[in-house]
């Protein structure tokens, strides 16, 4: 297993306060034969000095400076420069478990699959982070390409790359949209696409900060529109690649235009003239369809209907009573 070198790639941007720690959980890991690849997008604070010094100290560190650009033309440019068999993405906010690699890679050799993921915490305080012991060995669910993008669409699987090691190969071909936000999602269902096996390990073993400057953090705007822009490109995929799952991938993108819509109304000022709503509602006709609604619980049906019928009450209703939000 030593020979096989995992290139992990950690985009960079005004993060200086908590940049050390991420490096240091990666230095530190159990598993040696790594690849550490910084990409600075950027950074205006002391970001890149601190991954210039690290260099210095730990000869498996290249770093990479480029004009600001986004995460996704940062994450394109760590794929530019990976030399590994395997390929990891951790952000440069976030931490992870001292045996991150050594467990994913053999997860991933010993069941012969090309995507393995683990579970994640999030947590604001690095002092949150403690042990998460387990009874006995943590399960192992082995999926075949099409339960694994049914469980994508279901978000059983996560979207995110963090959590996930998978094999160069695999990700071949496939790179982030530039400009785009929520850019994890039109990567995920392609590379999942690709995947002949995943696995899904029942272990935490990531841990996703959250503060005032992460995507967590941050109030409601309409780049989050993009979101439902991948939602939309995978119906397409599903319809060429896996059309049993096209009717999955419809629902998921009608009850996220719910979701959006009911969102943006209720901060209507990013909204003034209904452009983004009217837009919506464009989309939402497009896939209205009755074989859309296979497998739709009473309730999904019921919110739905309200919603399709009387769009602007729907969400004004669910934002009056806290639900959806």
């Amino acid at each position: 297993m030593i020979k096989n070198k995992i290139s992990i790639i950690v985009p960079v941007y005004n993060v200086e306060k908590y940049l050390s720690a991420c490096i240091e959980s990666i230095i530190g890991q159990t598993y040696k034969n790594l690849e550490i690849i910084l990409v600075n997008d950027g950074s205006t604070d002391a970001s890149g000095k601190i991954m210039d010094d690290y260099v210095l100290r730990e000869n498996r560190i290249k770093a990479i400076h480029q004009d600001n650009a986004g995460v996704a033309v940062a994450r394109n440019t760590g794929l530019q420069n990976v030399t590994g068999h395997f390929i990891s993405f951790i952000d440069a906010d976030d931490v992870i478990a001292p045996h991150f690699y050594e467990t994913m890679l053999r997860s991933l050799i010993d069941n012969e699959a090309d995507i393995v993921e683990c579970d994640f915490i999030r947590f604001a305080n690095i002092n949150e982070i403690g042990e998460h012991p387990y009874s006995g060995e943590p399960a192992e669910k082995i999926y075949d390409t099409a339960k694994a993008l049914e469980l994508l669409i279901k978000e059983e699987i996560k979207q995110m790359p963090c959590n996930k090691l998978f094999t160069a190969e695999v990700n071949k071909g496939i790179t982030f949209p530039p400009g785009k936000k929520h850019e994890d999602d039109f990567w995920a269902f392609q590379i999942i696409g690709n995947a002949k096996r995943m696995v899904q390990r029942d272990e935490v073993l990531y841990f996703y900060r959250t503060h005032v400057e992460s995507n967590m953090g941050r109030p409601y705007n309409l780049t989050r529109l993009d979101g439902l822009s991948a939602v939309e490109e995978r119906i397409c995929y599903m319809k060429e690649h896996f059309p049993q799952l096209e009717n999955l991938a419809i629902k998921s993108f009608l009850q996220g235009s719910m979701w959006h819509y009911q969102k943006i109304t209720k901060h209507s000022e990013i909204d003034p003239g209904m452009i983004s709503r009217k837009n919506i509602l464009n989309k939402v006709k497009t896939y209205h369809t009755k074989t859309a609604f296979k497998g739709w619980t009473f309730k999904q049906q019921f919110w739905y209907q309200f919603f399709f019928m009387a769009p602007v009450l729907f969400a004004k209703f669910r934002n009056g009573i806290n639900i959806g939000i």
